[in-house]
């Protein structure tokens, strides 16, 4: 039974991660492959500690990537290491319940899935405002079977596909197609929850949803497949032509722009009550729903600037 760690400057994390995956019940021999993906901080060194710690219940082993490659990458790298009849593949800022295994193989047996997978609890575009503003965080199962934050196959899923290095976001949504396009079966465990610890702050939070924008613009050009954030993304390009179109015919500038500007506020909104529990002060729910319409904002920018990007590769590959 091999696990797959990735990790890239999480040292504020990874003793948490290693430490529920070497305290999983059942008694099985673990392999635990972490991939430092070109850290600059102490997590290669805190791997090299938990594995001198962990020698009687688990082998740890260290593969260091001289630069930072990316997701894909890193977790090709994990999984052309790992041994075991079984992998999964965990981030390192994600903390498991000591039965996630168990669960997990067991489910794997229920539903006859070659994969299955947990659901991270906060989700990943709300980490940043779940942390700052206290907020209890609904559980929103992922928008495809198995996430790559928690995640148990079969090694027959890596005989099949491979996960495409070339990609620093997005990997685990182009292995689900290509587990799905080969007749693998996935499924999402919608009672099984693991605590997500993210320690991105606001602009690392802006960086990375720019670049998920673009990866989720990418994904949409090349698999045709509307989801609900096409559909929001959709609905924003909408109000910016109708802005433009507006102020070109003489309307107050003002108030063409401010439509655009209101649809993203209340999508931020409604985001936010997908994601969190809306109780408490009313007060500090303003403030995150406000931070996360600025996030939101870096998403749809995203988005845009992958329209062209997307295209560009897309001519690419069929020429």
């Amino acid at each position: 039974m091999s696990f797959v760690v990735i990790a890239y400057n999480e040292e504020a994390n990874i003793d948490s991660c290693l430490s529920s995956i070497i305290s999983q019940v059942g008694g099985a021999s673990l392999e635990v492959v972490v991939v430092d993906d070109g850290s600059d901080d102490a997590t290669a060194s805190l791997v090299a500690e938990a594995a001198e710690v962990a020698s009687e219940r688990a082998d740890v082993v260290l593969i260091e990537h001289q630069e930072n490659l990316g997701r894909g990458a890193a977790r090709q790298t994990g999984i052309a290491a790992a041994r075991g009849a079984l992998i999964a593949m965990v981030d390192a800022d994600i903390v498991l319940p000591e039965d996630w295994l168990v669960r997990s193989q067991a489910a794997m047996e229920t539903y006859q899935a070659d994969a299955v997978g947990g659901i991270a609890v906060p989700d990943g575009d709300v980490t940043y405002v779940c942390n700052r503003f206290g907020l209890q965080p609904r559980s929103v199962p992922p928008t495809i079977p198995v996430s790559g934050n928690n995640g148990l196959y079969r090694r027959r899923v890596f005989d099949l596909v491979r996960i495409d290095p070339t990609l620093s976001e997005g990997e685990d949504v182009a292995l689900n197609r290509a587990m799905e396009a080969s007749g693998l079966r996935s499924c999402t465990l919608a009672e099984l929850t693991v605590e997500h610890r993210e320690s991105k702050g606001f602009l690392a939070s802006l960086r990375w949803l720019y670049r998920s924008g673009i990866g989720a613009s990418r994904q949409l050009t090349r698999y045709r497949q509307v989801r609900m954030p096409d559909l929001v993304f959709a609905g924003h390009l909408g109000t910016l032509v109708f802005s433009v179109t507006a102020a070109r015919r003489g309307a107050n500038r003002r108030i063409a722009w401010s439509v655009p500007c209101a649809y993203l506020v209340l999508a931020s909104g409604a985001h936010m009550a997908k994601k969190f529990e809306v109780k408490g002060e009313a007060g500090s729910f303003a403030l995150a729903t406000a931070t996360n319409t600025v996030l939101l904002g870096a998403y749809i920018a995203g988005r845009v600037m992958g329209i062209p990007l997307s295209r560009s590769a897309q001519t690419g590959v069929d020429a």
